[in-house]
Parts: C-alpha cells; sequence; structure tokens
C-alpha cells in the first residue's frame, strides 16, 4: 500500500495541494476590500470592520497551533479535507451576513481564519513533503500558493464588488465555486505523513524549540511584523487617501493585492539571497517594513492615492522576504515529528499582525487627543513609531543569526 501511494506521488503532485491552498488564501483576503464595502453601505465604524481582521486571526491562532501537531500525528490529508469544508461554511455565513445580521460577519470571519489555520499548517507540511523533485523549494512553494491566493482574492474582490451587483455576496459565491474545484483536486493526493496508530501521545501545543532564546531572537521578535506591516498597508494607509478615488472599492483590493503580489514575486530572489549567505532575510525584511512605513507617513500626510502602491510593494517585499526567512529557519528547527507543529508557531506568530490596524483604529486617536494634533497626524506618528521600532529586532536578529551559509535570519 506504502509502494503504490509512493508511485502515485509526481513532480507535479504538490501543485494540487497547491491549488487548495490558492483557494484557502484567496478567502481568506478577499475580505479586505470589503471592509469599504461594510463601510460605505452598511454605515459600519472603523473599529467594527477592522475587528473583523482581528476576530479572524483570533479564529486562525488555535487552529494553527492545534491542527499541526494533529496532522503530525493523523496525517496532511485527514486535516486538509476538513478544512476545506470549513473554509466553505465560512464563506456561505459572510455571504449570508448581508441578508441578516452585521455580527454575522464576525462569526463568519471567525470560522474562516479556524479553517485558514486548519490547512496552513497542514498544507504547507504536505507540500514540502510532496516536493521530492527539489526538497528544499518544499517551504517556499507552499507560502507562494498561499501568497498567490491572498493576493488574487481583494483583486477579484475589489472588482466584483465595485462593478457587479450584490457586492457583499457576489465575492463570496465566486469563493465558494474555488473551493469546490480545490477540493476536487486534492481529496484524493496521496498520503506523505504516516498514520500513527492509537492515541496521539500527549505532546506540548508548542514544541521545546519554540520555547529557546534562538527561536525567540532568530523568529518570535518580528514574527508579528510580517502581517502587521502588510496588514496596514492595504487596510489603514489607504483609507486616508480614498477621497481622491473614483473607484474605492477597486481601489482597496488593488492595493491589497500589490502587498501579497509582492510577497510572491520577491519570494524566489529571498530564496537565493538566504542560500547565498547573504545578510539574514529577518534584516532585509525588518529594513524594508521600516522604510514602507516611513512612506506610508508621507502618503497619509499627504492624502496621494497614488503613494500607496509603492507604499505597498515596500511593506509587500518585507512580507515576503520574513515569510521566506521563518519558514526556511523552522525547518531548519524543526525535527520531522515536530515540523507541522512548529509551522503552527510560526504562522500563529505572523497572524498576531493581524490585529495591528484595530488597534491603530483606537490608537492614533487617542495619540492625537493626548498630543493635541488632528487624527491624521496622530496616525503618522503611529507609523513613524512603528518605523523606528523596526530597529530593535533589526539589530538583535542581525546579531543572533547564524553566520553559516545557506541560514537565514
Amino acid at each position: 500500500m506504502e509502494h503504490s501511494a509512493e508511485a502515485a506521488i509526481s513532480p507535479r503532485t504538490w501543485r494540487r495541494v497547491g491549488a487548495a491552498m490558492f483557494t484557502v488564501g484567496f478567502g481568506a483576503n478577499l475580505f479586505a476590500p470589503m471592509l469599504e464595502v461594510y463601510r460605505e453601505q452598511d454605515g459600519l465604524s472603523e473599529s467594527f470592520v477592522t475587528g473583523m481582521l482581528g476576530i479572524y486571526a483570533a479564529g486562525l491562532v488555535p487552529a494553527l497551533l492545534v491542527f499541526g501537531p494533529v496532522s503530525d500525528h493523523r496525517g496532511r490529508r485527514a486535516v486538509m479535507r476538513p478544512a476545506l469544508a470549513v473554509v466553505f461554511a465560512a464563506s456561505l455565513i459572510l455571504a449570508a451576513a448581508s441578508q441578516t445580521s452585521d455580527w454575522l460577519l464576525y462569526l463568519g470571519r471567525w470560522i474562516m481564519g479556524f479553517g485558514v489555520g486548519m490547512a496552513m499548517s497542514s498544507g504547507s507540511a504536505w507540500v514540502k513533503q510532496l516536493s521530492t523533485d527539489r526538497p528544499g523549494a518544499g517551504p517556499r512553494r507552499a507560502t507562494v500558493v498561499l501568497s498567490a491566493g491572498f493576493g488574487a482574492g481583494p483583486l477579484a474582490a475589489g472588482l466584483l464588488a465595485q462593478f457587479l451587483p450584490a457586492p457583499q455576496v457576489t465575492p463570496f459565491v465566486v469563493h465558494l465555486v474555488l473551493v469546490l474545484a480545490g477540493a476536487a483536486l486534492v481529496w484524493r493526493v496521496p498520503e506523505t505523513q504516516p498514520v500513527a496508530r492509537g492515541a496521539r501521545p500527549r505532546q506540548p501545543l508548542v514544541p521545546p524549540v519554540a520555547l529557546t532564546g534562538r527561536f525567540f531572537w532568530v523568529i518570535a521578535a518580528w514574527a508579528p511584523w510580517v502581517f502587521g506591516t502588510a496588514t496596514v498597508a492595504f487596510a489603514s494607509i489607504p483609507l486616508f487617501t480614498l477621497s481622491s478615488v473614483r473607484f474605492p472599492i477597486a481601489y482597496l483590493g488593488l492595493v491589497a493585492s500589490v502587498v501579497m503580489f509582492t510577497g510572491v514575486f520577491v519570494q524566489p530572489l529571498a530564496a537565493r539571497l538566504g542560500e547565498g549567505g547573504w545578510l539574514p532575510l529577518s534584516v532585509t525584511g525588518l529594513g524594508a517594513a521600516s522604510a514602507g512605513l516611513v512612506l506610508g507617513a508621507f502618503t497619509v500626510a499627504w492624502h496621494l492615492s497614488w503613494l500607496a502602491i509603492p507604499t505597498g510593494v515596500l511593506l509587500g517585499v518585507s512580507y515576503g522576504f520574513m515569510m521566506v526567512a521563518g519558514l526556511r529557519e523552522v525547518e531548519l528547527m524543526a525535527r520531522p515529528h515536530e515540523l507541522g507543529a512548529l509551522i503552527g508557531v510560526f504562522y500563529t506568530l505572523t497572524y498576531v499582525g493581524f490585529a495591528v490596524p484595530f488597534v491603530l483604529s483606537f490608537l492614533a486617536p487617542a495619540v492625537a487627543r493626548v498630543a493635541g494634533v488632528g487624527e491624521t497626524t496622530g496616525f503618522v506618528w503611529c507609523l513613524l513609531a512603528g518605523s523606528a521600532g523596526s530597529a530593535v529586532p533589526v539589530a538583535r536578529a542581525a546579531a543572533r543569526a547564524p553566520g553559516a551559509p545557506g541560514t537565514v535570519g
């Protein structure tokens, strides 16, 4: 049985799992331009809509921590199949929310986060194990297909919601069709993780290596910046420029897609630089984050809609470099039976950053009130503080990163 399963794995089999991960990423991030739909048509407040980004992470984090170890013990397919069903249910709820209660948006986003967490922890490990043609390319392949979904989702949703009827429903209907297609592709992909017999051993959700000082400074100290700066780039900064934009929903989708697609396109470069023993990738990524936040401050202060695009590019470079850095370092640190669990820990830390726009929706006005300045100025000061704060993990990561070629920080 095992021999026949191995024989069924070809150099292209990983693409079927990659397609399923793409559909998951598509649904996770199509919500970015929908925030403006809910502001415009439903009259929801800024804190209410940005809170949906945070509640998404609240669903994703426990799923990452729990289902990474489950996929290590029970197999990748045993987690990915139900994950797609959960993501499908989430889009159904989000589509129905416009006809029922706005609070269902929170429920749908939480369920979406839970399903995405299930798929990410198991799917990333599955793609790595299916990459028999190029074993070292597994982590990059996983993050590229997921990030491609993250980029395509908001671009498609922005166009659909801006120019087609029923903007609160149509993008989710498209996603439902994609999930069904992804499920059909992945359903019979061979299992790569031997299924353990009996009850799963009682192991901590967080592998011991994740509690070491090396893990903290090489990964954990900067991991929240991965999505923290990316979400600020498309969920916070462009809002200050919408008064000069003709098609605001499509514009927000474009900005979000620029951020995420940039992250996809720079990842091969990041991988080559990491293999060459260049500067630790986390240092490069954090440097781009710092520069991007400064440019974002100018975008907000001058209300220049076009400047949000280069800002998104810089923060997308940051996202791509840091994602590759983290996954490569996780692969170096994890033992085989801990790989799914440690991937889950890393993704959990990155998704903490999804709460940043929600925090900023309260923090920036508070800073403005205390300082006696306008809210725009308060937001600019927050961005500049975030840029300056990037210097601390940059310096520590550079100092603590392994020096051997091929390792990343």
